[in-house]
């Protein structure tokens, strides 16, 4: 077994990098606020070993993945739901408000084949286990091919969230805000949902 891939929270805040650009305002309102939130490593909480203890890990979807599977190789990912790559909005609210805005959050487009293809499925395969971001910041949830999927925690203490919850609302973002780039298969996806209780999931491009 391994738990290299824990790290305290004390910790993780050590390693904060500013970054801005996050829409934290709600957009139907006409008003646009942008905070100054700190880059952190998400952390995922668990038991990979069925009746042991919780562990709390750090890292992407993958990299927690991997780390689970270094405590226990037996441990049983959810399964991905299947769906069409250019299927449409399904209009399910659930946990989040309205419908995602697409194209208002700063930076750069993300793919959206890598989207479909890795970096929403990890998200998935850690099924419905909790996924976190620390207080005032966005945590980078899920990232491959320079497209990545955020968490980003306007709250002053940390938030926690099933894993596949925050898949869900990616994968509507994706469906709500594609846009065709050069084909169907070079789609690019850029968009942000927000909640009612000061957390929002966002997709744009990233450094991966």
């Amino acid at each position: 077994m391994k738990f290299s891939g824990m790290i305290s929270t004390l910790s993780a805040i050590a390693l904060f990098n500013q970054v801005s650009g996050v829409t934290t305002g709600d957009p139907t309102t006409g008003t646009t606020d942008i905070a100054e939130l700190a880059s952190a490593p998400m952390f995922w909480i668990g038991t990979p070993i069925p009746g042991g203890p919780e562990v709390r890990l750090t890292g992407t979807a993958k990299e927690i993945l991997e780390q689970i599977k270094d405590i226990n190789p037996e441990w049983e990912e959810a399964p991905v739901p299947t769906r069409s790559l250019n299927e449409g909005p399904t209009r399910v609210k659930r946990y989040f408000k309205d419908r995602p805005t697409c194209n208002l959050v700063a930076g750069g487009f993300a793919k959206n084949v890598p989207l479909f293809e890795e970096v929403i499925p990890y998200l998935w395969r850690l099924g419905a286990t909790t996924c976190g971001a620390y207080r005032k910041s966005c945590s980078r949830v899920s990232c491959a091919w320079s497209s990545g999927v955020e968490l980003c925690n306007d709250r002053d203490e940390e938030v926690q969230m099933r894993c596949d919850r925050i898949a869900g609302a990616a994968e509507e973002i994706r469906l709500d805000c594609g846009s065709a780039n050069v084909s169907m298969m070079t789609w690019v996806v850029k968009g942000q949902w927000f909640d009612t209780t000061g957390y929002n999931v966002v997709i744009r491009s990233h450094n991966c």
